[in-house]
């Protein structure tokens, strides 16, 4: 039996990267589990597996840690929209795509946590000055996306802009009001009359 080739030793590099990936990812869960005030950086580490000499050696505070963590998921966000918009533009029904899109990332876990960083940057201006710019960026990235399909399916562009912000609004809005009250149901008959009502006004 010929021996095993041995696998090929990590870089440096790649041992640094998969360390700061540990680090974000125990950040986007603990954030998530406690929120951002009882979030601290021994927990972070430590649900890595990472020594702290380590951890600073990445991230020097909780605040680069919630930045990158932002940054990271947002990042996820565009890309994963971009690509369902992507597929959207020759769909029938690229409304309910936009829909399936924002409520993937309002209704997903990770909502609950960035709330809670962008809540705490209210006061705290050196985390806003960091954390806003993700938020802006994502939330440009993905309206110019969507947008773009709605063009390419038949609509104006102002009609396109208009449909994607009252798509937005109706999807923030619900999630926001979720957090104290789950609805699921009167969600779904939201969103089912918001189509209903789009597809008499915008659709070509």
């Amino acid at each position: 039996m010929p021996p095993k080739a041995k696998r090929p030793r990590r870089t440096q590099e790649e041992r640094s990267e998969e360390t700061k990936g540990r680090l974000i990812g125990a950040t986007i869960e603990l954030l998530i589990e406690r929120g951002y005030v009882r979030l601290t950086v021994a927990d972070i580490a430590l649900r890595a597996g990472v020594s702290n000499g380590a951890r600073v050696h990445h991230f020097r505070t909780k605040e680069d840690l919630v930045v990158a963590a932002n940054r990271h998921i947002y990042a996820d966000a565009v890309a994963l929209g971009t690509q369902r918009s992507q597929s959207a533009g020759r769909a029938r029904n690229p409304v309910k795509d936009c829909f399936d899109d924002l409520i993937s990332l309002y209704f997903g876990r990770w909502f609950l946590g960035s709330l809670d960083a962008v809540v705490a940057a209210r006061t705290d201006k050196r985390l806003a000055r960091r954390i806003h710019p993700i938020i802006v960026d994502y939330h440009a990235a993905i309206r110019a996306a969507w947008t773009r399909a709605f063009v390419e399916a038949g609509w104006s562009r102002a009609e396109a802009g208009d449909t994607y912000d009252i798509i937005l609004h109706t999807v923030r809005g619900m999630a926001l009001t979720s957090i104290r009250q789950p609805t699921p149901q009167v969600n779904a008959r939201v969103v089912d009359r918001v189509q209903r009502l789009l597809a008499r006004t915008v659709r070509p």
